[in-house]
């Protein structure tokens, strides 16, 4: 812990974190080359978060999944059953195309560890999709409308004992399991473990080791690549990921359908809900970030986009949760960066209550002009570039768009150039136009 970290405000808190990153403390460098050149591309990002005017040029950082992997030929099967193709594609990507942030390897798991967990809430590559495709989230009720009390009273006893079993088919025998409190006294605790001995749950916690230790194995191979990745010079686009406490109860609890249907069937309990959900949001972005040493923390923003709820209902069932959990990252000393799915054209003057220069928003579908308009000097902004345009266009067709964006948005600092979705599919020579251009005409 720094000293005086305690008594410090959230701003004087990130300027320490960010400073601490953009240094590349605790990071072996190949030579003073690569850590002048990490330290160059961290401090565009750290200038254009802390609204600085005038830095050198614009960050360029796209937002990627599976593009590299499939940039380099390898399918994204591959990348998920071979960590060393996940870490030789981590390190080649960020050279070749000499980005300011590279893409996080993590994001691409483990498939071994989803198969023995019979991991339910996603396809993945070649198991239930082509080995070339993307994730593809499986939405459903996973928690159902009489569960809301359970949830809220212990949102870990659920989580461990109803959500697990219902989204990992391995695990299904917690189901079975008494609560934990059931260890507090020595004559309680033998009955208690007891259950632990069933043959089910045995089963069910044998997957879970299991689990464990190939997720070990596999960060154990993916770890080296990473720290050639940041001791070439290239920083992480982000160190942790977290969620708006609304988009956690409905991606992966309620449902879309269940949960909209909640605003008007149990409205209270749809708020007591995403109010218990903050602090278990933070403390996942916080620690994340901590643990990597990175303060930038990603949270990808799904269900307020516009068209998808009324701004009433937007300002009542979703914003004020989402700040909290925004405004508690900031507190420990950690930068949201919220990836702005889909458009936020009638949400702009919500975003714009935050604190000056404490998180930064990178947009998809928002007018990017007026985008600036409404939070230029107060909050960093970022992305707007079409993904279709990467995939369809040509080199030249990019360059013109990646211009025009410039001048809408990039002002005189606090713009990150970006695309507005995770791409999954790229193609070289537009990508490299886009990085090229931000490059060429990004400069102040």
């Amino acid at each position: 812990m720094i000293e005086g970290w305690q008594k410090m405000s959230a701003s004087q808190k990130q300027e320490v974190f960010l400073a601490k990153w953009a240094s590349g403390e605790g990071i072996q460098f190949a030579d003073d080359e690569a850590k002048a050149a990490y330290q160059h591309r961290a401090g565009l990002i750290k200038d254009a978060i802390q609204l600085k005017k005038a830095p050198k040029r614009v960050p360029i950082v796209p937002v990627t999944v599976f593009a590299p992997v499939m940039l380099f030929g390898y399918s994204a099967k591959q990348a998920m059953y071979d960590p060393h193709i996940i870490g030789k594609v981590l390190l080649d990507y960020s050279r070749h195309y000499d980005v300011d942030a590279t893409f996080i390897a993590p994001m691409i798991m483990h498939g071994p560890v989803l198969e023995v967990l019979g991991y339910d809430l996603y396809k993945w590559p070649g198991h239930g999709i082509r080995e070339d495709q993307g994730y593809q989230f499986v939405e459903k009720a996973y928690m159902q409308a009489e569960d809301y009390d359970h949830f809220i009273a212990d949102p870990t006893d659920y989580w461990l004992r109803v959500w697990f079993p219902r989204t990992h088919s391995a695990l299904k025998p917690l189901a079975q399991m008494p609560p934990l409190y059931g260890t507090m006294e020595l004559p309680m605790a033998g009955p208690w473990l007891c259950t632990l001995g069933a043959p089910p749950i045995q089963e069910a916690l044998k997957a879970l080791l299991e689990a464990g230790r190939l997720s070990f194995e596999w960060i154990q191979a993916l770890g080296p690549y990473i720290g050639q990745t940041f001791g070439s010079g290239y920083p992480m686009c982000a160190g942790a990921a977290t969620k708006a406490p609304f988009d956690t109860l409905g991606d992966s609890f309620r449902g879309t359908t269940e949960l909209m249907m909640d605003l008007y069937r149990r409205p209270d309990k749809v708020l007591e809900a995403v109010d218990r959900i903050v602090p278990l949001m933070i403390s996942m972005g916080v620690g994340g970030a901590m643990a990597n040493n990175n303060p930038l923390v990603f949270i990808p923003l799904h269900k307020g986009a516009d068209g998808f709820m009324s701004n009433d209902q937007f300002k009542k069932f979703y914003w004020p949760s989402l700040k909290k959990v925004i405004l508690g990252l900031a507190e420990n000393g950690c930068v949201p960066v919220c990836f702005v799915e889909g458009g936020y054209n009638q949400r702009l003057e919500f975003l714009a209550e935050l604190p000056h220069g404490q998180c930064a928003f990178i947009f998809d579908r928002t007018d990017m002009a007026r985008a600036r308009q409404v939070l230029g000097g107060k909050s960093c902004i970022g992305g707007g570039f079409p993904v279709s345009l990467i995939i369809t266009g040509s080199a030249g067709e990019v360059e013109e768009e990646t211009r025009k964006l410039l001048n809408a948005a990039a002002g005189d600092g606090g713009y990150i150039l970006s695309i507005g979705c995770a791409m999954d599919e790229a193609r070289e020579h537009t990508l490299k136009a886009f990085i090229e251009t931000g490059k060429k005409y990004g400069k102040y």
